[in-house]
């Protein structure tokens, strides 16, 4: 049972492969699927101990109680004569139920207490096997979940944001792996979903300065805005005279607002498989596990020790109220681990670490935020603009 217990269900991928979610999946099969057929071997290896027990301790009764009819058969043909004051052993008719245990007729009754007491030694064996089995079961049911909830928290809380953010990725050679931490665990593709519109309350304005480059202005070309800064002068209206030119000319210019989205990333880059979706596989391969488990074959209330309980009387001690074998003669651990807080609180757990992984992907996200405004804003600007014979100041604009 020491061995057995020390066996786990899930594999947390602790040799730095990072695997998608579909593989972690498959792993964690064929994983439960091993530990199934592994926890079998054990269950028949304890069978064939115990049977082998059980044999030897009915074989050495049952050599001394032939022993001692034997020697009882040639007392009486040595002393036929019996005085008053010998006390003789009662006999009982032939039972089939010690019959069927191999054990011989004309058994006293001394006898058969000895056989009773070995049969409801056996019955609460059975119990004693199965406790332990349930113990171990439950085990490795709450290690494997222990392991698991573990590997993830180590790797949330071994990612340090602030270095992650601050870490220049550009630079080819530089190192950057105390910000990365531990090699991660999981596959986490960011799509873009720029088909997705923006919320209106998300495009902010904020006032720029015309664009006016030197020697005239002091502007410089990282501070031109395509939506902003490209206008078209008014069309002017038939009989518009100089001077109402000149006032135009000396009216102050109307002031210049660039379009941001400070949060566009949050709606433009979709994180595939989500967390939902993580939190899902894990928990149904932790559900996988339990059903899994349950190959160790039970000894309580097993119609292989029914015999032992037909023997005894009803003034006999034994274990439970009756003997009927269950539906099921395999074990199953959850009344042994269903008030366990691993039991109870892994999903949220789960859910805790991984939503903290995943805020923390959304903020290194944040790094794209303005290479996808500068994409939304080409997207919506109108290039057509640039060769219109309206166009207010080509040659800065250009």
């Amino acid at each position: 049972m020491i061995e057995m217990e020390k066996q786990r269900f899930i594999d947390p991928c602790l040799s730095g492969n990072v695997v998608t979610i579909e593989e972690f999946a498959d792993l964690q099969v064929n994983r439960t699927k091993a530990i199934s057929d592994e926890i079998q071997r054990y269950s028949d290896k304890c069978r064939e101990n115990i049977r082998e027990c059980i044999s030897k301790v009915l074989s050495e009764l049952r050599t001394r109680i032939v022993s001692e009819i034997a020697l009882d058969e040639e007392r009486k043909k040595n002393n036929p004569i019996q005085s008053n004051n010998t006390v003789t052993m009662k006999r009982k008719a032939s039972s089939n139920v010690f019959e069927k245990l191999g054990f011989p007729p004309g058994m006293t009754y001394g006898h058969r207490s000895s056989l009773r007491k070995e049969c409801s030694r056996f019955l609460r064996f059975a119990f004693l096997v199965d406790f332990l089995s349930y113990e171990a079961l439950a085990n490795i049911y709450l290690g494997s979940v222990r392991d698991m909830i573990e590997r993830l928290k180590t790797l949330d809380e071994g990612c340090n944001m602030q270095e992650v953010m601050e870490a220049d990725y550009s630079d080819q050679n530089a190192s950057t792996g105390a910000a990365r931490g531990k090699e991660p665990l999981f596959y986490v593709c960011s799509k873009l979903s720029d088909e997705e519109g923006l919320p209106e309350h998300e495009i902010q304005e904020v006032e720029i300065e015309d664009f006016v480059l030197p020697p005239r202005g002091t502007s410089k070309l990282e501070d031109f805005d395509l939506l902003a800064h490209l206008k078209l002068e008014e069309p002017k209206e038939e009989g518009d005279s100089d001077e109402a030119e000149g006032e135009e000319q000396d009216a102050v210019p109307d002031p210049i607002y660039r379009k941001v989205v400070p949060n566009i990333e949050k709606y433009w880059l979709k994180m595939e498989p989500d967390e939902g979706d993580y939190i899902e596989v894990i928990i149904k391969t932790f559900a996988q596990g339990l059903e899994q488990i349950k190959s160790f074959e039970r000894w309580s209330k097993h119609n292989d020790l029914t015999p032992y309980a037909d023997a005894l009387e009803e003034w006999d001690e034994k274990v439970g109220d009756n003997w009927e074998e269950p539906d099921s003669l395999k074990l199953d651990p959850k009344t042994w681990i269903q008030e366990d807080p691993l039991y109870l609180q892994q999903k949220d757990m789960v859910t805790a670490i991984l939503h903290s992984a995943f805020e923390k992907m959304k903020v290194f996200l944040s790094r794209f935020q303005p290479l996808l405004e500068i994409y939304w804003r080409n997207k919506q600007a109108d290039l057509n603009i640039l060769v219109d014979e309206t166009l207010m100041n080509p040659i800065e604009s250009i």
